[in-house]
């Protein structure tokens, strides 16, 4: 990728990561393609676009993977569910180290979108 390709995907989100929002070294910075370049249905598939390129930390690069926006969204939203399910975590509940707070997932793209929307 170019480096002014790669310069112009990291001050997208102002050095943060489009997905979970936190600050992101431009070294650390991994470059996600928000559709999918290989899809089951060609018309889904994404391109090397700019506007198809996210600046993502290597967590939810690595998490999302070459999946969907809405397949990251349910596979963020059930980790609470799978964690439940392990007795450390029932053990953190009863002791309250743990606080069970199941919310609606949006990525950090959304909130600025959003917060631009009302200006």
């Amino acid at each position: 990728m170019k480096k002014k390709t790669r310069i112009a995907v990291y001050k997208k989100y102002d050095g943060h990561c489009a997905y979970c929002g936190r600050h992101i070294a431009y070294n650390d910075m991994q470059v996600d393609h928000f559709k999918p370049q290989r899809a089951w249905n060609p018309e889904d598939s994404g391109t090397d676009d700019i506007e198809n390129l996210m600046p993502s930390c290597r967590m939810c690069n690595h998490y999302k993977r070459a999946h969907d926006l809405e397949t990251f969204r349910r596979y963020i939203a059930e980790i609470p569910r799978k964690l439940q399910e392990n007795y450390i975590f029932k053990i953190g509940v009863v002791y309250g180290n743990i606080l069970p707070n199941a919310k609606e997932i949006k990525f950090h793209f959304e909130r600025v979108r959003d917060n631009h929307a009302t200006d």
